[in-house]
């Protein structure tokens, strides 16, 4: 379980929010993650919430150090001055976690070209987040 910060550019606009992820591993390099975040720009009352799933790719060799890419589909939901939309949502990216403990990781980076369709429009936009993996199970 991921649970962290979080960072957009989106139209001009520097939203800051959360991010926090679950995660099931089938095998040691193949997963299932469910992403979910938010991100607020107070000056204008805007948000963007995304709701993702899929597959993430992790490389165990290294004792310490686990890198990862994956993509995610799912949902966004945006709103702001009195309007709101739900759409298309793809993360597409990776980061990489760093070992503290059995049960503890730093997620040092990760960097997702945040994808959203709506109305029509499509934009992609740099998500960036940092927090701390809670491992649970093998380990």
């Amino acid at each position: 379980m991921f649970l962290g910060g979080s960072y957009i550019r989106s139209d001009g606009a520097n939203f800051r929010g959360w991010n926090g992820s679950v995660s099931g591993n089938v095998n040691d390099w193949f997963g299932i993650v469910g992403d979910f975040s938010g991100h607020y720009f107070p000056l204008a009352n805007a948000h963007i919430y995304t709701f993702t799933a899929g597959p993430q790719l992790s490389y165990r060799k290294n004792a310490q150090v686990t890198p990862f890419v994956r993509a995610l589909l799912g949902g966004a939901r945006v709103g702001g001055g009195g309007v709101s939309d739900t759409g298309f949502a793809a993360n597409v990216g990776g980061g990489v976690d760093i070992k503290v403990s059995n049960s503890i990781a730093i997620r040092a980076i990760q960097a997702d070209a945040l994808i959203t369709h709506f109305g029509g429009s499509t934009t992609t936009d740099l998500r960036l987040s940092f927090g701390i993996v809670f491992r649970f199970g093998k380990k």
